[in-house]
């Protein structure tokens, strides 16, 4: 690391000199935080404080634009604006994944969804879609309320001679359970995690973003930062060559393993005319329809697969722990949820049936409200790291007053500009969700309609799931997962904070992950006590 900072940083703060005399477009006069330092901008306060801290600070000192500092002096857009963000993410393609953040994704789910850009993204994405429909989501509900289930059977073995409850690491066992179910759900295979929370396979996820991304030195931030001036297929050999991310590249020869045996055998059962309506099956045959300039290839199928592994348990299985510790905080709000869970379960009964299905939840507007509330207070993934493609000025919703005094009501950025878009900021816009938009509040979705003037995110207007052409692919999947877990581990036990609680950081790790102040080392952590709930009338 240290000979690439010794000729990387004079290299890049030479091309930063060059591009601020040659361009007429700057973000000089947007107002802006003081930098922390020359060399590290304030990107420190956005990779090491906790999530959404210095976010919340500049949107209320600044708005809905700022101009932050990178490394050497580099200016930054940073946006929490609806209307920004509306225009940046529909307008996906003219604003491309920064080159660095293309090749850390590259580490983590290699050449796939996630990291396709242009026309490659568009290629992948059709490819993609038909596994990702409304039919196909609803269907793998069962699958998800089984794997539920799953911890429900072995908390009440453990709690049986303990009825004043017991501590669990949350995320431990809802990580497990949702890979077992991204398991079942995607490739129609038994991993079974949560029985073995030990084997090679489990622990090569187990709180891996965490391990590999925490607390960054400022030469890593730095590091990371100006690689965008240097070819991207460099930046990959680079980061792939750095001791750094060893663990990255562990869990790269795990998935890489499964995956080409999975592989295998689906394209085996499929010759054989075997019906599955896994995501990889659905994957597989659709890419067989397509021509040969359109197919994905082996590698970029085995992507993927490496692909939905990371994402389809890591973001759910965060976004749930985060949702039972607001429960654990606010009782009355999961005693209320809590009674309207027995009821409908009393109803399905009543109609001779065992289980919930897709339809009951449009029957649950507390689930619901809860459900969006905590994909609000707690989104998983917090930024988006975007550059700009060519100069262009910028939409705001509202006007902004610029250091010489000017209002203003769009930004001009010039080709190459760096953009964070802050996720963590918009969904707790004041002037989109209210005075109270930083307290937990699920009443929020029963007392307001959910049309907006402007429409940022594919789901209930919120930036979650992102929007536009690279909009969360799996978005459906994930909200009936989040629910079918949350219906049955609040039916069956009652959650409660610990003395630990009070120290639970919103760890910066590409998502947000829960971490105990002094023990990033532990990996992710929310220790709740947990009862058996008591079932009314």
């Amino acid at each position: 690391m240290e000979p690439t900072l010794a000729y990387g940083l004079p290299a890049a703060f030479i091309l930063y000199l060059i591009y601020k005399r040659v361009t007429k477009i700057t973000l000089d006069d947007i107002r802006g935080p003081e930098a922390e330092t020359f060399w590290l901008g304030n990107l420190g306060q956005l990779f090491r404080s906790l999530v959404g801290e210095a976010d919340f600070a500049w949107q209320d000192k600044f708005g809905g634009v700022a101009r932050i500092k990178g490394p050497v002096g580099q200016d930054i857009l940073w946006v929490c604006d609806p209307r920004a963000m509306q225009f940046i993410m529909n307008g996906a393609y003219k604003f491309p994944k920064t080159s660095e953040r293309v090749a850390l994704g590259t580490l983590s789910t290699d050449r796939g969804l996630v990291t396709a850009q242009d026309d490659c993204h568009k290629r992948q994405r059709k490819a993609m879609l038909p596994a990702f429909g409304t039919p196909e989501s609803k269907a793998l509900f069962p699958i998800f309320v089984r794997n539920a289930e799953a911890i429900t059977t072995r908390w009440r073995d453990q709690l049986f001679d303990s009825p004043e409850g017991k501590m669990f690491n949350i995320p431990t066992w809802v990580s497990c359970a949702t890979l077992d179910a991204i398991g079942e759900a995607a490739f129609d295979h038994t991993f079974g995690a949560i029985d073995n929370q030990t084997s090679d396979f489990v622990k090569s996820y187990q709180s891996l973003l965490i391990k590999s991304f925490a607390s960054p030195t400022d030469g890593r931030i730095i590091m990371q930062n100006l690689s965008r001036y240097l070819p991207v297929n460099f930046v990959i050999w680079l980061y792939d060559h750095l001791p750094l991310y060893k663990l990255l590249r562990k869990n790269r020869e795990v998935a890489h393993k499964f995956g080409k045996e999975i592989l295998a055998s689906k394209d085996a059962a499929l010759a054989k005319g075997a019906d599955s309506h896994d995501l990889l099956a659905i994957i597989v045959r659709s890419n067989m329809s397509e021509n040969e300039r359109s197919k994905l290839t082996d590698y970029e199928v085995l992507s993927q697969i490496r692909t939905i592994l990371l994402a389809g348990h890591e973001t759910t299985s965060t976004a749930l722990s985060w949702g039972l510790l607001e429960l654990a905080k606010n009782p009355a709000i999961q005693s209320k949820l809590r009674a309207e869970i027995h009821a409908m379960d009393n109803t399905i009964k009543a109609h001779g049936r065992s289980s919930f299905t897709v339809e009951d939840l449009d029957k649950m507007p507390y689930t619901q409200a809860c459900l969006k509330e905590v994909l609000r207070f707690h989104p998983p993934v917090y930024h988006l790291h975007r550059a700009v493609g060519q100069d262009t000025a910028i939409p705001l919703s509202k006007p902004v007053t610029t250091k010489s005094g000017t209002e203003i009501n769009e930004v001009p950025v010039a080709k190459g500009t760096s953009i964070v878009l802050s996720i963590a900021a918009y969904n707790r816009d004041k002037s989109v969700w209210g005075e109270d938009a930083h307290v937990f509040n699920p009443e929020r979705w029963l007392n307001q309609s959910e049309k907006k003037d402007i429409s940022v995110g594919i789901f209930s207007n919120l930036a979650t799931f992102a929007g536009g052409p690279r909009a969360c692919i799996g978005w459906r999947f994930a909200v009936y997962e989040i629910q079918a877990f949350m219906i049955e581990l609040v039916s069956n036990f009652e959650f409660n904070l610990t003395e630990d609680c009070k120290l639970i950081r919103r760890e910066p790790v590409f998502i947000m992950a829960p971490t105990v102040e002094g023990q990033v080392g532990k990996g992710a952590q929310m220790p709740l006590k947990v009862t058996l709930a008591q079932r009314g009338e």
